[in-house]
């Protein structure tokens, strides 16, 4: 047998078996001599983790800093191009540096592999495999067949939109700007149902879209989580050596044990106080109340909810509304049909007033008109609220907390209102006004803005059963007494209690 022939075979065989394949002709840094190359000896959870890759078309990895997961995906990569011909891998970086590093990592793996490839320059007496490179690019060229390429991109909004790709690879996912325009551009470009792979690397950054798809469950992405001590030389020594030197919040979004810990990073989340079981409640307010409803509106999204109050300050929220792209016309529609059918169950009696962001009092040059007149004209009459953000983000916190000896507590009834929860508990801190939230990524401030409106604005809660004292009506429901039979009458003063 030819050493050709040799040659094929050993490339076969690895194409069937990837830890050998990395174990045998992998290399990478050694990150305690630098400039020294070293045999990629895999550990077990690194091990683990490649098989995983090779066995799911769509994988998500959550991990602690140097790790060598980096090393790990391009690994996988320089086996599906050597391995296969024809095949196309793009991967996406933060910026070009990073993007130009992969392509060097690259390049120093398929340069250690000299039993399988060579590179352009290293040919003499050569008929196997070879390759060649740019700052951005690397191509393996399959003697008589296609060849395989790996481009490395920036991440931009429309960064690799026009290629197709067999894997996609995106390297520290969550600190990738613009990571949402990415997402959509990029998708298509290995959403192929019978072929196409997706590989995220990354560390914790809450709010990102790696976090949401990485939590979020059915979602196509297998995940996997790689913990601070999958490195056998890290032992307890130097996690607590480290620990004292970073602190608990870094240590935890850069050095986690478990991906509870990850996600739970301390200083970072805006709202910390908030979890499920501190904000869902299965028990319905018991005493008398009274329905706001508090909504953010745009046409890239309605966030609206009914908020119940009783007469001791404590807030329980009923219902959500949360969908894009409804106009105007088909917001207030929504908005008044689900108050109708809440009344209809008995759940509300009226609402007391629709709050909203100031923003919609703005009037438009083309037409004259503001949004909050239109949404008159549908029906649907506004109330202004304060847009005071850092006394609104306060209000939220005085309603979340529960403190003992606070003045009340916000509920969310059998965790109906999932969008707010969700964003309350991922949003995070702003980064240069640390008493307000963030307001990217935006997708997470629609809810929260709308509580926010709430809680800062709401002007009383309902009577208790036992309060005798007569109450100041308004003009206006003095204006709806007049006009009232003697039994809505009779209802109104039931609702409103006795008029001064």
């Amino acid at each position: 047998m030819s050493l050709s022939e040799i040659r094929a075979k050993e490339i076969e065989y690895c194409s069937g078996n990837i830890v050998y394949f990395v174990e045998n002709y992998g290399h990478i840094e050694d990150r305690t001599k630098p400039g020294v190359i070293v045999p990629f000896a895999l550990w077990k959870e690194q091990k683990d983790a490649l098989l995983d890759m090779q066995s799911h078309k769509w994988s998500i990895v959550l991990k602690a800093r140097q790790l060598g997961i980096s090393w790990l995906v391009l690994h996988y990569a320089s086996h599906l191009m050597l391995c296969r011909s024809g095949r196309s891998v793009i991967g996406l970086s933060k910026s070009e540096t990073e993007a130009k590093e992969l392509i060097r990592r690259m390049v120093l793996i398929l340069s250690n592999m000299r039993a399988l490839i060579r590179e352009k320059n290293d040919r003499a007496g050569w008929d196997g495999l070879w390759f060649e490179s740019t700052a951005l690019t690397v191509t393996i060229h399959h003697p008589g067949k296609s060849d395989s390429k790996m481009q490395c991109f920036a991440s931009s909004e429309n960064a690799a939109r026009s290629f197709t790709a067999d894997l996609l690879i995106f390297d520290e996912w969550a600190f990738q700007e613009f990571d949402r325009s990415i997402w959509a551009a990029a998708l298509p470009v290995v959403n192929n149902p019978l072929a196409g792979q997706i590989i995220g690397v990354s560390t914790i950054k809450r709010g990102s879209l790696f976090e949401e798809l990485y939590t979020t469950d059915d979602n196509g992405f297998y995940k996997i989580f790689i913990p601070w001590y999958a490195d056998p030389n890290r032992g307890q020594k130097w996690y607590d050596d480290t620990l004292r030197l970073l602190g608990k919040a870094t240590m935890w979004a850069e050095y986690p044990e478990s991906v509870e810990q990850a996600l739970d990073v301390p200083g970072g989340r805006f709202f910390e106080e908030v979890s499920d079981s501190s904000i869902s409640s299965s028990e319905k307010l018991k005493q008398n109340t009274v329905c706001y409803v508090a909504m953010d509106y745009g046409l890239d999204k309605l966030a609206c909810y009914w908020i119940l109050r009783d007469a001791f300050g404590n807030s329980q929220i009923i219902h959500e509304e949360y969908e894009s792209n409804l106009i105007i016309s088909a917001a207030a529609d929504r908005i008044l049909r689900t108050t109708e059918e809440l009344m209809e169950r008995e759940i509300i009696r009226s609402v007391e007033q629709y709050l909203a962001p100031p923003d919609l009092w703005n009037r438009s040059q083309e037409t004259g008109k503001s949004r909050a007149i239109i949404f008159s004209e549908n029906g649907l009459n506004l109330t202004k609220v304060n847009n005071d953000i850092k006394a609104g983000c306060l209000a939220i916190k005085e309603n979340t907390s529960h403190v003992e000896g606070g003045k009340g507590r916000l509920t969310i009834l059998n965790k109906c209102a999932p969008n707010l929860l969700n964003s309350l508990k991922k949003i995070q801190k702003d980064e240069k006004k640390p008493e307000i939230y963030a307001k990217d990524p935006h997708e997470l401030t629609h809810s929260v803005d709308a509580l926010r409106y709430y809680c800062i604005y709401w002007t009383h809660g309902a009577k208790n059963r036992t309060d005798k004292k007569r109450t100041k009506w308004r003009p206006d429901q003095w204006e709806d007494y007049r006009n009232a039979n003697s039994k809505d009458k009779e209802y109104l003063r039931k609702i409103w209690g006795e008029p001064e």
